[in-house]
């Protein structure tokens, strides 16, 4: 190669090296950070071509044209503009790895749904569409690995990512269709396409989903559905000395949205160990909204099998809600006080149907009864007193409840998730339940009621709050009484550079009164006490605070994120008629690191390192805990079937 040649090339390289940060300082209308509340779209008549990454825009036909570049419509508002330069800017600098991770540094690209605050109702890009009629559905699959759900037409994996998404069967196209709850021809509701996009999401194939309207007239609209599924080969392993489990699973078989798995639990001290089980669960089946679950397993001292037919209100206008469950069960029991365990078999019938009444739409306002009957049909159990072990006891239980619910969804994410679209519930429920149980002792009524409320402040966060009371009646007499009060508090998103922090706090008190004599409170890991085990605390009273601070890292290693964690708590036992300093407490201090892929169905890796101020004695610890978590979830305002308030 000539020497001017290699100059001229040198030169060349040298100049994409300038040009690259001065064409970023040049365009001084880029706002990175701004949330944008909804879609820019355009019609489109038979094929759908999405020409952002991040936000989509089409353009058609008897639209406005582009610009003379060919990327910014001169008539858009400058949040849009700004959002098709970057994604222009992404695609001019994805030609070297310089210039890719130049990008990355300068530019911090701001999701959508990871708003600061918890104010944006997920109804929001869809209200100046309501009313038209919807006259195309279009469905579009993507990858699980190398996509994003608002850069949908932006696929870039590695080759490993390439290796897992071929041995991974994206979710049928039917399926995804019969999750769906409006037709074309049916006028566009807020209200159904946001909790159509809620439902979508809460599928357990499925890692996060969006329903876009692009408007085609003043008439019509097409619809656009985007479904991104999860990894949904997995395993779950708990190895111990003693004891432990192994499970594999397939969450999506065929991509049919069935899920199979068996499970291989151990423990020493059982002569029939290693058990062995198996379930195959069917999600929606025959597009009747009813999720089927059969199980069976065996060992470890029990053998159990049935099935369970469960229909929730997919949407704030579904109807009717109900479920079947059937189980069978063989166990033993040792009482806490035998010498030997006592044999236990039983059949326990569970049915309940509720129906909902929308009262207003505009604020999703809700009236729900609900009926239940549970049959506990213990066929064999040792000798227990009329005051003690009512699981042990064979009942027949009838209830029925009136619930009033208000209910809208919130779109948040960094939360529980770690960048999923996470929906938020806000509004408020009060429900009452009353019944009677039919037990093998003697006959008594139940009443409970229940309170709660979830709501944003805007300069704070997310605060949810929830009280019950409720008590058995035996001749005048109450039985198995409990009072709870509980609220949680969820802080807005704190910006630290590239990274995002948001604080926890929890308080719950739980009293108990006229309880059977085996009904006791004690340090619950909910609690915040993992790693700590001393069987001789209880108390018929207990209050807890947990406070916890949780740094969200920027860091991507192949789909894992990461996010470090404080945390703080402190919880009192004591007596019924005991005030809070004559009971025992406990305190915990300590930080960990939480690991996550949302792109696999397998739990958040936890490793948590805690220590004990106060421990109890007698008392044993685990400072070091290494465990397998499941993603958690805000408590919603739909009731469920008329139930017992739980004294845990």
């Amino acid at each position: 190669m000539k020497p001017e040649t290699i100059a001229i090339k040198k030169q060349k390289n040298l100049l994409k090296l300038i040009y690259f940060p001065v064409f970023l300082l040049i365009y001084s209308t880029a706002y990175p950070q701004v949330a944008i509340r909804q879609d820019s779209l355009a019609a489109f008549p038979q094929k759908i071509k999405i020409l952002s990454p991040v936000k989509l825009l089409l353009s058609y036909p008897g639209t406005p044209p582009l610009s003379p570049s060919g990327l910014i419509p001169s008539s858009m508002k400058e949040p849009d503009r700004t959002l098709i330069f970057l994604d222009s800017l992404k695609s001019r600098a994805s030609g070297t790895l310089f210039t890719r991770k130049l990008y990355d540094f300068v530019i911090i690209k701001a999701d959508p749904a990871s708003n600061k605050d918890f104010t944006s109702p997920s109804t929001i890009n869809y209200i100046e569409y309501s009313g038209r009629k919807i006259r195309n559905i279009k469905i579009k699959r993507l990858n699980v690995f190398g996509t994003d759900i608002y850069s949908p037409d932006l696929s870039d994996p590695n080759k490993l990512e390439k290796f897992l998404n071929n041995t991974h069967i994206n979710t049928n196209e039917i399926i995804v269709k019969k999750n769906i709850l409006f037709s074309e021809g049916d006028t566009i509701s807020p209200l159904i396409l946001s909790d159509n996009e809620r439902l979508l999401r809460e599928l357990p194939f499925i890692d996060d989903a969006r329903i876009i309207v692009v408007p085609a007239s003043e008439t019509e609209a097409d619809i656009l559905v985007l479904t991104k599924d999860i990894y949904s080969i997995g395993a779950k392993i708990h190895l111990g000395m003693d004891r432990g489990s192994v499970a594999l699973f397939d969450g999506n078989i065929f991509g049919m949205g069935h899920e199979f798995g068996i499970e291989m639990p151990y423990d020493n001290k059982f002569r029939d160990s290693p058990g062995f089980g198996i379930h195959y669960t069917i999600n929606n089946f025959r597009r009747t909204f009813i999720d089927m679950n059969l199980y069976y397993t065996d060992g470890l001292g029990k053998r159990s099998y049935g099935f369970d037919l469960n229909r929730k209100f997919a949407s704030s206008a579904t109807k009717y809600a109900g479920g079947i469950s059937v189980r069978q069960m063989y166990t033993t029991d040792d009482l806490d006080s035998l010498a030997r365990p006592a044999e236990v078999k039983y059949n326990l019938q569970d049915y309940w149907i509720s129906r909902s009444f929308l009262l207003n739409k505009e604020s999703v306002s809700r009236l729900i009864f609900g009926a239940r009957f549970t049959n506990n049909n213990v066929f064999d159990h040792p000798f227990i007193l009329p005051e003690s072990y009512h699981h042990l006891q064979r009942y027949k239980m009838f209830l029925g409840s009136v619930t009033f619910s208000v209910q809208k969804f919130y779109k948040a994410s960094l939360i529980y998730g770690y960048g999923k679209t996470e929906d938020i519930p806000h509004g408020g429920l009060i429900n009452f339940t009353a019944g009677t149980e039919l037990n093998e002792f003697k006959e008594r009524t139940y009443m409970g009621t229940t309170v709660s409320i979830g709501e944003s402040i805007k300069s704070l966060g997310y605060i949810y709050g929830s009280a019950g009371i409720a008590t058995f009646i035996n001749d005048g007499i109450t039985e198995q009484g409990m009072l709870m009060l509980r609220t949680n508090f969820i802080s807005n998103l704190l910006y630290l550079g590239r990274y995002r922090i948001r604080n926890f706090m929890n308080v719950d008190y739980t009293r108990g009164f006229d309880r059977y004599s085996d009904e006791k409170l004690a340090f619950h890991y909910e609690d915040g006490f993992s790693g700590m085990r001393n069987d001789s605390l209880s108390g018929a009273q207990r209050l807890s605070v947990s406070i916890e601070s949780v740094l969200f890292s920027p860091v991507n290693f192949y789909g894992f994120r990461f996010a470090l964690f404080g945390f703080a708590d402190l919880g009192f036992l004591f007596g019924t008629n005991e005030n809070v300093g004559r009971g025992d407490s406990l305190s915990a201090i300590g930080l960990g690191i939480r690991i996550r892929n949302d792109n696999l169905i397998l739990n958040t890796l936890q490793i948590r390192l805690g220590f004990f101020p106060n421990l109890p004695e007698y008392s044993s610890a685990n400072h070091l805990l290494i465990s397998g978590e499941q993603l958690l979830g805000p408590d919603n305002f739909d009731p469920g079937p008329p139930s017992v308030v739980p004294y845990r």
